[in-house]
């Protein structure tokens, strides 16, 4: 896939009077049962969103279910969880603290990024198996932003 980059969108676009800074004491404006999760790692300033009251966590991409580095996963959709797109992720220790922080949240759904939701047990066990294999698992051979 980081091989079809080239064709991808990369026009800057202007989002001056829709971008603001989040609250310090994580709340979501308009959201009130929601709060925000810094989870750097992909972006330096990356955050989740999470919802306590059903455990449901908006994850963007600090975790996917789908490896966005596999043409035949990406087709298939194939379902399983991965660490944020090693194409371009900027700080691999950062991606690693932040699957740790979204361990410990326990959600019991997430929405990722990139593939479909993952809930339950398979979401528990694969974040626990992501968390304790994440050197080996996530973070690429080599690349811009592998040390």
């Amino acid at each position: 896939m980081s091989r079809l980059s080239f064709a991808y969108p990369n026009e800057a676009i202007n989002l001056d009077d829709r971008i603001f800074s989040l609250p310090k004491d994580h709340s979501v404006p308009g959201l009130s049962e929601w709060e925000w999760v810094h989870t750097p790692g992909h972006t330096p300033g990356h955050v989740s969103l999470f919802r306590e009251a059903d455990r449901l966590l908006i994850a963007g991409d600090a975790i996917i279910t789908v490896k966005q580095e596999s043409l035949w996963s990406v087709l298939l959709q194939d379902k399983q969880l991965h660490g944020p797109p090693s194409y371009f992720t900027t700080d691999w220790q950062a991606a690693h603290q932040s699957v740790q922080h979204i361990r410990h949240l326990e959600p019991k759904l997430a929405i990722t990024g990139h593939g479909h939701a993952l809930s339950g047990d398979m979401l528990s066990e694969s974040l626990k198996r992501l968390d304790l294999d994440f050197e080996e698992n996530a973070v690429p051979d080599h690349g811009k932003y592998v040390d």
